[in-house]
């Protein structure tokens, strides 16, 4: 920062700056009354105020020769706004030294740029906070405090410099009465840049003895990074104007860089010619230090360390922008954390405080390095993905894969030593973008939060925002609402398809799910486990299969004490990470002898991480129970994986067995799945055995398979069908 410095001129005023009892002044310029309190109640007791309501009445306070050190302007203003009076004061010969910090809502890239281009120093943001306010004001008084002493300093030493006989070299009481005296850096040069003389405090800055200095050019240790404020620039910009101040970065002897405040004067003969040039400097790394506490303060959450609301909806505006100029979409998401002021009126803030910076680290891995998160309060944060090339639909199924994602993360409980072992749950609402209604940060956002007041008041655990929807996506929140009533209600009824043995004696039951709906009538699983697995409930849904099975099977077991069960797993739900743990736990509340369940998966839970697949298969065998790989033949998975699962079970896909009759393709593959089969020691099921002529066709070629269809027996609620078992 290079500032042309009439303020040396007016160093003599100085005192016409500092009102009664020596407390800086501060001109407020701001029209909203609020303000003007929230900024009273934070600057009174430090500063003195004075306050005008307009721009006019702001100039008239300055020309009155009411000089403050500081100004806080609202960007805002009736007549002419603050930018224009910023540049109105920066043109002005004997007021542009005043440093202006605007008051402003605005938060975009672009108007701070164009507040910074007009000659502001800094910015405070509404609405007002009081200790970033303080701290602000606080360092920017403190900045132009040091550079009116400094300059009052300069100005001291040139006036006595010029008294004197530029022949000789300076008086020794120069030396001791001022050079001595300060704690800023003094170094008097020649007109060659040659150092002439140095202080203590100037060695105590730089590391440099005076000895390694003198007669030395001050060009081969003043090493400014930046070329524009090289010496030789500042030398130029001497010779026409001598004066010059502000901060430049330079380095110590041991070559760490550091910020300093500086000012340099020229000192001319009689003859106008320049005889030497004195600087005054001082290091400010604790104000750049403080600064930048301020930039973390004003950006970041003091907790957790992401961005706050303000800066994320500046993250937001950018990717928002993006979207509308390419073919590319995003979606915002708010998500809190289910009950949390429980755990604060519980255990306490601070205790809250610790869950809150372990729920930030869980998000921080549950999204992209790309996604932007910040905290926007309390225990809401927002979420605003990376654009990417995805349709409406796309976004949709990726803000669900994340709800998923956020919940496994999740999945560990949080332990303190001091608190409870805490299980944490999430709500979450999101809003898809681009879309046809508004497309501000803001607008994006408060919808994003209609969404996430919709989940809470509906007790779903994600919603989207119905603007950004497709009809599709509608249709799927649609069903997952009444998924989630049917859970309530317990609308979803168990049905029960025999399994027979070859000798054709009942020897098993496949469990099965219908939805008894109150406006449809009896669902298939058709009609609505597919929208279950694209969201979470399918979990939810499964689980209740499993609980409900086991109940009403042990029941059937004191008659029954061979009869198996079979029930269908999903991938999504294996997955889970306590999947094992749910199975234990439900076995043991049923007493349903675990080596009797069969466990129905599909060649897709083989397609991730084979060796945890494994490993989890081996954990549930190490209860008792047992797996059955369901339509086999019909995925793609490879032999030489599958023959690592630990399954005791293949069933034919029934379409096979439908086709077998009439094509030779089917039928061989039926033959082929048989042999696998018997090869890997496993039993084989043929599902879809719907008439005499399929059951004659297995039996003649393949008389070691287990039989179902509906020539056996169809699907019938469970209730009926152990009824009918118990009936002698």
């Amino acid at each position: 920062m290079i500032v042309s410095d009439p303020y040396f001129e007016s160093a003599g005023q100085l005192g016409e700056f500092t009102a009664s009892g020596n407390k800086p002044k501060i001109l407020v310029v701001d029209d909203e009354p609020t303000n003007i309190r929230a900024l009273t109640d934070a600057l009174s007791q430090e500063y003195d105020l004075v306050i005008a309501t307009s721009v006019v009445e702001a100039m008239d306070t300055l020309k009155q020769g009411d000089r403050p050190h500081l100004i806080l302007l609202d960007i805002m203003m009736p007549g002419t706004d603050g930018l224009q009076m910023c540049r109105n004061l920066k043109a002005r010969h004997d007021l542009q030294h005043i440093p202006v910090i605007f008051v402003t809502a605005r938060s975009d890239p672009e108007s701070e740029e164009e507040g910074f281009e007009a000659g502001a120093v800094d910015y405070i943001h509404k609405p007002i906070r009081l200790t970033s306010v303080k701290a602000r004001v606080r360092t920017h008084i403190s900045m132009s405090g040091m550079l009116d002493h400094m300059i009052t300093l300069n100005h001291d030493l040139k006036r006595r410099l010029e008294k004197l006989d530029n022949s000789r070299a300076p008086e020794r009481n120069l030396f001791e009465s001022v050079f001595m005296a300060t704690s800023e850096g003094i170094v008097l040069l020649d007109a060659n840049c040659k150092i002439v003389a140095v202080n203590v405090a100037f060695s105590r800055i730089t590391g440099y003895a005076r000895k390694e200095v003198l007669n030395r050019s001050y060009a081969t240790m003043n090493s400014a990074p930046d070329p524009q404020l090289s010496l030789e620039s500042l030398r130029s910009y001497m010779d026409k104007h001598d004066h010059w101040s502000g901060e430049i970065y330079n380095r110590r002897k041991s070559g760490e860089l550091y910020p300093e405040l500086r000012t340099i004067s020229t000192i001319r003969s009689k003859n106008n010619e320049i005889t030497h040039y004195v600087t005054v400097f001082n290091d400010i790394s604790s104000l750049k230090e403080t600064e930048q506490r301020l930039e973390e303060l004003t950006w970041r959450d003091p907790i957790t360390g992401l961005s706050n609301r303000a800066l994320f909806l500046n993250q937001l505006g950018t990717v928002l922008k993006f979207c509308n100029h390419g073919k590319v979409s995003t979606a915002v998401l708010v998500v809190d954390i289910n009950n949390f002021r429980y755990i604060n009126e519980t255990c306490g803030f601070k205790y809250g405080d610790k869950v809150i910076r372990e729920f930030a680290k869980r998000l921080r891995d549950a999204v992209l390095s790309d996604d932007s998160i910040a905290r926007l309060s309390g225990d809401e944060f927002g979420i605003v993905l990376a654009p990417k090339q995805w349709s409406i639909d796309d976004t949709y199924r990726v803000v669900l894969a994340l709800y998923n994602h956020i919940q496994n993360c999740l999945t560990e409980p949080i332990i303190f030593e001091e608190g409870p072992e805490l299980r944490l749950e999430v709500t979450i609402g999101a809003a898809l973008y681009p879309t046809q209604s508004s497309d501000s940060p803001s607008s994006a956002l408060q919808n994003a939060e209609t969404a996430h007041r919709s989940a809470k008041a509906d007790k779903r655990p994600i919603a989207i925002f119905e603007d950004s929807m497709s009809e599709k996506i509608r249709h799927q929140l649609q069903i997952e609402s009444d998924i989630n009533q049917a859970l309530e209600q317990d609308q979803f009824v168990l049905y029960a398809q025999p399994q027979l043995s070859p000798e054709r004696v009942l020897s098993g039951l496949e469990i099965l799910i219908r939805w008894n709906h109150p406006e449809r009538g009896l669902l298939g699983p058709g009609e609505f486990i597919p929208h279950a697995e694209n969201s979470r409930q399918i979990v939810k849904i499964e689980r209740w299969v499993l609980c409900k099975t086991l109940e009403k099977m042990n029941a059937l077991h004191r008659t029954h004490p061979a009869l198996r069960c079979a029930i269908n797993i999903s991938a999504k739900h294996f997955a889970e990470d306590d999947f094992v743990e749910a199975v234990g736990n439900a076995l043991s509340i049923s007493g349903f002898p675990p080596e009797l369940l069969t466990l129905e998966l599909t060649e897709s839970v083989s397609a991730d991480n084979l060796e945890t697949v494994v490993q989890k298969m081996g954990a549930i065998r190490s209860l008792g129970c047992v797996f059955s790989l369901d339509d086999f033949g019909t995925g793609y998975s490879s032999l030489s994986r599958l023959q690592r699962l630990p399954i005791s079970e293949v069933k034919i896909d029934r379409s096979f067995v439908l086709s077998a009759l009439h094509e030779t393709v089917a039928a061989n593959i039926v033959e082929m799945v048989v042999r696998i089969g018997e090869t890997m020691g496993v039993r084989v099921i043929a599902e879809g055995v719907e008439t005499e002529a399929h059951a004659n066709f297995l039996a003649s070629r393949h008389p070691h398979v287990y039989l179902q269809g509906y020539y056996f027996g169809v699907p019938q609620p469970i209730d009926v069908v152990l009824n009918s078992a118990r009936t002698p």
